[in-house]
């Protein structure tokens, strides 16, 4: 029987979009209910910064040493069954989190909610690329991605609110592992398409292995993974401190601190526009998405650079605009970082190669983010000044990141012009 071409309707393809977006939204809201709760799990245990930096640091470990073999079974496997499972486990581990009554318990926990959101990002990412046409590719993912800080501000809002109305930090944790638990049980009826895998041939082949030879060729991936880790050392370092860093210079509370970040973070509805504006620069430039992405850079470096040099020096309301502003151009950027890797790699390694990217980038550049800037907090003298003299050593690796981006733009148009997204329905 002669195989289908992976093709689904456009009310499947939405349907599609909405599910996983809801577990990016899962995903996401877990991390920063952790970041406004990070304060008052500092003083429950007793820890220095550096120690409380070390929670979001193993969340960023776990997902990091776990991503490449997930993605790689993306790859391999079908996808509806991996995110099922993934979703599994970071959802209960959220939930074990409120359980911990030791260091060392929310130090695992946090490690196991990591590996389970290890691969979600491949996975995820690599579906929706081929379920929607590669000429609208940077608008889709946007909607995707959009949900990551769309989670962090409904993680930040309800775990505020928890927390002043509880004064119990483990609340929020209990009630955020629900929705995660149910989208998994949902995730497995939707269409996939087919593992790029001949009949009768293993899981991890030969074949399979010396597909990844190719990827070693391709100048602009190794470039972007180059500068997604320099750039992930700075957006890690501010989604685990900012929070913290405001509650310490304005004295407020989390709920203040919460709704007001929260509400900045609706500002990345604007991602579709930054997505929609790097598409259309494509159509005209064959290196134009990389080209966006530096143009917009340039801008949010002074940008980020004003919001740290003021905070706590000027009204909280004043503050809030200058990193809203920030925040503004960095929504428009993100779509960008991603849509980047799908560009240049063929579709058999695109999840591993996504994985690769991912794991190395929040290995070198996630994991140390966060974890430095509580070390040059403690030794700076701590509070409010300790996280911005911290915070300031993001500029310098971030400026770095432009510089890599603009190398890109040498290499990618060749390289993209070599890839097809042609795929078969899994049944």
């Amino acid at each position: 029987m002669q195989e289908k071409t992976y093709k689904v309707g456009r009310g499947t393809a939405i349907t599609v979009l909405i599910v996983l977006s809801i577990l990016q939204l899962s995903d996401w809201a877990d991390r920063s209910i952790l970041a406004i709760s990070l304060q008052t799990i500092k003083s429950a245990f007793n820890l220095t910064d550096a120690e409380a930096g070390m929670l979001p640091s193993l969340l960023m470990a776990g997902i990091a040493v776990f991503t490449l073999p997930a993605a790689m079974l993306a790859d391999r496997f079908a996808r509806r069954k991996l995110i099922m499972g993934m979703a599994l486990i970071w959802s209960a581990f959220t939930m074990i989190t409120g359980l911990a009554v030791q260091v060392w318990h929310l130090l695992l926990a946090r490690f196991m909610v990591g590996t389970g959101e290890a691969g979600y990002q491949p996975a995820g990412q690599t579906w929706l690329g081929l379920t929607f046409p590669k000429e609208i590719r940077t608008r889709i993912l946007a909607l995707f991605m959009m949900c990551q800080p769309l989670g962090m501000a409904l993680g930040l809002v309800l775990g505020g609110l928890l927390l002043n109305a509880t004064h119990d930090w483990r609340t929020a944790f209990f009630i955020f592992g629900i929705p995660g638990i149910i989208m998994a049980f949902v995730v497995i009826f939707l269409p996939d398409y087919k593992a790029s895998r001949e009949q009768g041939e293993g899981v991890l082949s030969k074949v399979y292995f010396r597909q990844w030879g190719e990827l070693f060729k391709i100048k602009s991936y190794w470039l972007f993974i180059i500068s997604s880790t320099l750039i992930y050392f700075m957006i890690f370092s501010f989604q685990s401190w900012v929070p913290t860093l405001c509650m310490r210079a304005y004295n407020a509370t989390p709920l203040t601190v919460g709704t007001a970040l929260a509400g900045l973070s609706l500002i990345y509805i604007a991602a579709p526009f930054g997505g929609f504006l790097a598409d259309r620069w494509q159509l005209r430039n064959k290196a134009g998405r990389p080209l966006f992405l530096v143009v917009i850079s340039f801008l949010v470096l002074p940008a980020i650079l004003a919001s740290i040099l003021t905070v706590g020096k000027v009204q909280f309301q004043t503050w809030l605009f200058i990193y809203g502003t920030a925040s503004l151009l960095i929504a428009c950027a993100y779509p960008v970082l991603t849509v980047l890797v799908h560009d240049v790699i063929p579709v058999p390694v695109r999840s591993t190669a996504i994985g690769i990217q991912l794991t190395i980038s929040q290995l070198l550049g996630g994991v140390s983010g966060p974890l430095l800037v509580g070390m040059i907090s403690d030794a700076t003298g701590g509070g409010a000044q300790g996280i911005t003299n911290g915070l300031l050593w993001t500029i310098p690796v971030a400026t770095l990141s432009i510089i890599t981006s603009f190398i890109i733009t040498r290499y990618y148009g060749a390289d993209s012009a070599r890839i097809s997204d042609v795929v078969l329905a899994e049944r």
